[in-house]
């Protein structure tokens, strides 16, 4: 069954008259240094509008996404553009011949294509920091220099400034996640292998998937049924869901986090929502395990050898130095890791029986000005600590989504159990108007 049409005119709104005034707010911003698109098609976007408007207005039956913009990360081949993933090395790359088939489905259902999104140097980094293409900045922030979060950057401010009603990301260790969180939009992460990975440049062949950062948690749940055919709908209300809160995490968040989420925490158990604080210790291990076995670390290695050795001068200096160190990683330690997660997920999946998923903050911690991150120690430190909760899913193989909160850029991320996409991004419509405690500083 194919979804209802994705209708803002039936709202009485016009799509044609909203992508312009938001082509003309980009068009007023001064993006040097901050730039959020690598590569553009603003006009043939309004024609395609413009088209949709006009069979809206005479009632004929259009598809799921006739009427949403969509933006592109740099990691997804595009017919006509060049997939760089926001990198010197691949500038000079051919066009792509033809399209991703996840980007290909989302147009067949009617999507418009804006932008290709710029992004940290092959999502190697959580930030967004990008020495040669920009460093794009959250919405959220008054002065304009809080980072926008990464690596799928371009993305979510694309979303949050009103651009794109979505844009498609990757999620190695919360890519999607965190800028979403950082920029109070929505970002949902799914499971390995539900959503098409071909003509995706990868980073971590063990943790990578397709990604979306979108408005609401509703359009999520819209695009996740355009690819991959589930309609389940779970009938649920809040007082049949069951979270779970691991025990032992919040002295890691920033105080205002803290406060954020407690503020969550309460309107959820208000509503209904049963939440109960249980030790999840493999969450932690799995990181762990990741860590010391160098999975990202060989996998990068792996897939950038022959650039790194033709071509390390033109990465970005927080990228290339750290790829490079992926060849001291032994076989033997890789190997292990991904036993010892196996292991750990079938242990998790055991502790968290009987629970929808858990709850905790998606970013312990507020976006760093670009400033803070000058100094290379202290944005390695921070790089890591930014990731420190999303990566659960990604280490275990969950889906897991973001839902702004309203107050600040911090988000509240549900990570839900194996396999349970549809019903997480059920919980996630449910939970998503609670959760947004005041009114968004956008």
């Amino acid at each position: 069954m194919v979804p209802d049409s994705f209708s803002k005119a039936a709202a009485g709104q016009d799509w044609r008259s909203d992508l312009d005034s938001a082509l003309a707010d980009y068009a007023g911003r001064n993006w040097q240094g901050r730039e959020i698109f690598l590569a553009e098609r603003f006009e043939a976007a309004r024609r395609e509008i413009a088209r949709w408007q006009a069979f809206a207005n005479e009632g004929a039956e259009l598809p799921p996404l006739a009427g949403a913009v969509m933006t592109v990360k740099a990691c997804f081949d595009v017919a006509g553009w060049t997939a760089s993933c926001a990198s010197r090395v691949l500038a000079d790359r051919p066009p792509a011949q033809s399209s991703a088939p996840l980007v290909r489905r989302l147009r067949q259902a009617g999507a418009t294509l804006l932008a290709q999104t710029n992004m940290t140097e092959f999502a190697y980094g959580a930030l967004g920091v990008n020495t040669h293409f920009g460093t794009p900045r959250t919405p959220l922030d008054p002065a304009d220099e809080r980072i926008a979060g990464g690596s799928s950057s371009g993305a979510a401010v694309s979303v949050a400034r009103g651009y794109a009603d979505f844009g498609l990301s990757s999620d190695t260790s919360g890519s999607a996640r965190i800028p979403a969180a950082f920029c109070g939009v929505t970002g949902f992460k799914p499971s390995r292998g539900r959503y098409p990975t071909g003509g995706m440049a990868w980073l971590s062949t063990t943790f990578d998937v397709p990604g979306v950062i979108a408005r609401d948690a509703a359009l999520c749940r819209r695009i996740d049924t355009i690819v991959t055919g589930d309609t389940a709908t779970p009938a649920l209300t809040a007082a049949d869901i069951r979270l779970a809160l691991p025990a032992g995490f919040g002295a890691a968040f920033d105080s205002e986090v803290g406060q954020i989420f407690d503020a969550c925490l309460s309107a959820l158990r208000t509503a209904g929502v049963t939440i109960v604080e249980v030790p999840l210790p493999d969450l932690g291990e799995s990181a762990r395990i990741a860590a010391e076995g160098g999975v990202i670390g060989a996998e990068a290695y792996h897939l950038h050898s022959n650039h790194l050795a033709e071509a390390l001068d033109k990465y970005d200096p927080l990228v290339g130095s750290r790829l490079v160190k992926g060849a001291e990683i032994p076989a033997h330690r890789y190997i292990g890791a991904l036993r010892a997660l196996e292991a750990c997920r079938i242990r998790f999946d055991a502790a968290s029986a009987g629970f929808d998923g858990f709850v905790l903050p998606t970013v312990p911690m507020l976006p760093p000005t670009l400033a803070e991150l000058a100094d290379e120690d202290i944005y390695l430190a921070l790089n890591r600590r930014s990731f420190s909760l999303a990566e659960f899913a990604n280490r275990l193989d969950l889906p897991s989504i973001t839902l702004p909160t309203g107050a600040a850029p911090v988000g509240l991320m549900l990570t839900g159990t194996r396999g349970a996409d549809r019903r997480l991004l059920s919980i996630a419509g449910i939970l998503e108007p609670i959760v947004r405690i005041t009114g968004l500083h956008r």
